[in-house]
């Protein structure tokens, strides 16, 4: 019995001991050797971990919006009120429907330069950013691109009103929060100067009346939309008489 419990004592496994009393008197006492299990108990690795619940999404920093805007309604008005009610920025993108009576000014070299055309006209393009708040406001407006009922095309920035001739359809995005940076930078070693001094390539060829621009003049300054007379009324061609047919 001693030998037993000393290579019970010299093993590395641990052991819990059991003493049964004897039967008779002629049996002695029995020890039962119960092993203890090592390491995890089997399952403990896979218990089911709770479930992750996102109680609220990041907002995103731009939401496409399509904007409907009624008949006979001033359309720079309306996009003003929207962005001051909801206190965020909108970009319009382009849009669609017809306008009554539009008042644009030109991006002429003269300062007063503005045009009013009556009747109707089809948007072709508009744009503009109306910023929050608390950015400073830009002196951009809303860009304008129609076209007449005869042909013409005219285009320029908004002054005034925009009043719609119908239903109006804008394609347009919210922005928040924007960053406002100015530019060129302090501790850009690029210097504006130098920038300025180079000219852009001068453009050749006849100006906007069909006669070659006068000595002098900065041909690459002549703006994309000048009011002409001859340019905003597009009269149709007359028809060419056909050639007589050779004598036999």
């Amino acid at each position: 019995m001693q030998n037993e419990e000393a290579d019970s004592q010299s093993h590395s496994t641990p052991f819990t001991t059991k003493r049964y009393p004897s039967t008779s008197a002629n049996d002695g006492a029995s020890i039962e050797v119960i092993r203890r299990p090592r390491g995890r108990p089997p399952g403990s690795k896979n218990k089911p971990k709770p479930p992750v619940i996102i109680t609220q999404d990041s907002e995103p920093s731009m939401n496409p919006y399509v904007l409907e805007i009624s008949d006979n309604t001033d359309i720079v008005e309306a996009i003003s009120r929207f962005c001051r009610k909801r206190n965020t920025g909108l970009c319009i993108l382009n849009g669609n429907g017809v306008v009554a009576n539009v008042t644009i000014k030109q991006p002429s070299t003269t300062p007063a330069a503005v045009v009013t055309f009556h009747g109707h006209f089809n948007i072709l393009s508009i744009s503009a950013t109306v910023l929050p708040g608390n950015i400073p406001a830009t002196n951009d407006g809303f860009k304008i691109s129609l076209a007449g009922p005869q042909g013409q095309v005219v285009g320029g920035i908004v002054v005034g009103p925009l009043f719609s001739a119908g239903t109006i359809y804008l394609m347009a995005a919210t922005f928040n929060s924007p960053s406002f940076q100015r530019l060129p930078l302090e501790d850009d070693p690029r210097q504006s100067g130098e920038e300025r001094q180079q000219s852009p390539p001068e453009l050749s060829g006849l100006g906007d009346s069909g006669h070659p621009p006068p000595a002098g003049a900065d041909s690459s300054r002549i703006p994309f939309y000048s009011y002409q007379s001859s340019d905003v009324i597009w009269a149709p061609a007359p028809r060419q008489t056909p050639p007589p047919p050779p004598p036999y």
